[in-house]
């Protein structure tokens, strides 16, 4: 049982804020609760909701978003006053898009009064008075933007000029601060807040419910404490600038858990540790190796320091130091606390310091190269998934597939490239390292299904096919021992449960049975995760991947050769 309680620190204000706390204890996969939406916005006949604004244009793609390209419709005409107001920036104007598309939802099937009203007891920003959060401000300040849309091209007598300027107002600032994926608003899963360390996690009901969700929890749950889930999907393994800036421009708010919150007492050399259980214990998703332990030639790491993944002594006696930024935005913020040399560097600009010390420059400068190269592959994370947007509203308007490939083999060869930068700068216990490398097996997991699908398949593509599992085998892997060691109350198959399952997948593909049980030990990895918040037909292809091996013991192996003994030469992916 739970109950919604108003946060401490916000009591007294104009727009009080509110969390969700437990009132009795729960176990690690125990139901809290589930819901229907209050209201689903941006569904049903788009044709209808899009006929309350005069578009009448066919706009250039990169203008086109998901909501609107989806149907035989013409997508929503923006004036040129207004994409100059958004800077033509593409994020900005798909995020116009779907705010116009919630306003017409909304307008086009109106709630009942009552649930209207339990609509409108939701959080957001207050709209009249002055408002002393940055973040909100700028959230009330785009929601006038798109009202101010509205006004420019909302049809004559459509059912948006029912309603008044504050009314619209009211709907999307809730729209932007409570909704989930596919646009539903709760009435009381919406109330529970944010933590960068959550204990919950919400997931699709089951066959016949699938409108509603299902609050879990994600670990052990005692009674009073808050209810806290993510809205960060798998960005939550990432740094704390990446969170940050997510939460800013998709929520409207800083993050002050304890994760992100610095405690100072604790950010220094004698108490700092990667492999405390302390999350206050600086950014742990993105520390590197210290630039002071381990000089760098230019920007880059010696490659002996850049693939350790043990944080221990290897064959040649080297042990990796890794040093852990404090939180912060910039580079200046972001000081670097190394436990093994006791040390901390800051950030040296050119001129800064007192002149005299060149090798202070030079470590100072690595944290610049990390926060370089965090901005690089975000970006190019962020501008992949829109892409793959792209690609599924293009392979619906079109069954022409013409030029893909090669799109595809410059996408990949241009993920490698950032893969080896992330890995040369940042190391290999930084975040951008594993995202970039999931993204890169996630793309061979896909060519592995197609091979094995192939008819034609001959010795040599799949004795190449063999390294390249064992080769991903290991960058999962590696992977786990990183999520595992941010030391998140969530557990990490709630990140990589698909990556685990695509692994043993192909290995039980292979068809021998001694690759199937290997394909097993994978699901053994996320079978507990699985019966705890997967649905039923899920648990059963994971049942039957777990099983494969033993219905193929008995009667002999298609292949002689297993991927489970693969070289140590393979256990590296091979990068440049």
């Amino acid at each position: 049982m739970t109950e919604v309680r108003p946060l401490s620190d916000a009591a007294g204000t104009n727009n009080e804020q509110y969390g969700l706390f437990a009132t009795k204890a729960y176990a690690e996969g125990d139901v809290i609760f589930s819901e229907s939406p209050l209201v689903v916005l941006s569904s049903g006949d788009v044709k209808s909701i899009s006929s309350q604004f005069l578009d009448a244009a066919i706009c250039t793609r990169n203008d086109i978003s998901s909501s609107s390209s989806s149907s035989s419709s013409p997508p929503i005409l923006l004036a040129p006053s207004i994409l100059e107001e958004l800077n033509n920036d593409p994020r900005r104007i798909s995020k116009m898009r779907s705010m116009l598309m919630v306003l017409a939802s909304y307008a086009a099937s109106p709630p009942s009064d009552d649930t209207n009203a339990r609509l409108l007891e939701l959080y957001h920003p207050s709209i009249d008075s002055a408002n002393d959060n940055q973040d909100e401000e700028d959230a009330v300040d785009f929601a006038k933007l798109v009202l101010k849309c509205v006004k420019t091209i909302a049809a004559p007598n459509s059912a948006l000029s029912k309603y008044d300027d504050n009314q619209l107002m009211e709907i999307l600032l809730i729209y932007s601060c409570n909704s989930f994926e596919g646009v539903r608003i709760y009435h009381k899963l919406s109330r529970v807040n944010h933590s960068c360390n959550p204990n919950a996690v919400v997931v699709v009901a089951e066959k016949g419910c699938e409108d509603d969700s299902v609050l879990k929890a994600a670990c052990d749950i005692n009674i009073g404490d808050e209810i806290s889930i993510s809205y960060l999907g798998k960005y939550l393994f990432a740094g704390y600038p990446i969170r940050q800036r997510l939460l800013k421009s998709n929520k409207h708010f800083v993050c002050q858990c304890d994760r992100c919150y610095n405690d100072d007492t604790k950010m220094n050399s004698e108490n700092i540790s990667s492999t405390t259980n302390n999350s206050t214990n600086g950014d742990l998703a993105s520390r590197i190796p210290c630039p002071s332990c381990h000089p760098r030639t230019g920007r880059y790491l010696d490659e002996d320091v850049m693939f350790d993944d043990d944080d221990d002594t290897d064959d040649h006696g080297l042990k990796v130091c890794y040093a852990v930024p404090k939180n912060g935005m910039t580079p200046e913020e972001r000081s670097l606390h190394c436990p093994s040399c006791k040390g901390t560097t800051i950030f040296m600009a050119d001129g800064d310091g007192d002149g005299g010390s060149m090798r202070k420059k030079k470590e100072g400068m690595a944290i610049k190269y990390m926060c370089m190269a965090e901005d690089k592959v975000f970006n190019h994370l962020q501008s992949s998934t829109n892409n793959d947007k792209d690609k599924d509203d293009t392979k619906k308007q079109s069954a022409s597939s013409t030029g893909d490939d090669d799109n595809a083999d410059t996408e990949r060869e241009m993920e490698q490239q950032l893969f080896q930068m992330a890995t040369s700068i940042c190391g290999a216990q930084h975040w951008t390292t594993h995202f970039l490398n999931l993204s890169l097996i996630e793309e061979s997991l896909a060519s592995f299904h197609a091979t094995l699908m192939d008819p034609n398949q001959d010795a040599e593509s799949m004795e190449d096919m063999f390294v390249d599992i064992a080769e991903c085998a290991d960058g999962i892997e590696k992977a786990y021992k990183y999520a595992n060691s941010l030391h998140l109350k969530i557990d990490s198959s709630h990140w990589l449960f698909d990556y685990c399952v695509g692994m043993a997948r192909i290995l039980v593909g292979l068809g021998d049975a001694k690759s199937q049980k290997y394909g097993s030990t994978w699901i053994e990895k996320v079978e507990k995760y699985a019966q705890q918040f997967e649905n039923e037909d899920m648990n059963k292809v994971v049942i039957a991947l777990r099983d494969a091996w033993k219905r193929s013991e008995d009667g002999g192996g298609k292949k002689e050769e297993s991927v489970g003994e693969e070289n140590d030469d393979c256990k590296r992916r091979k990068i440049g």
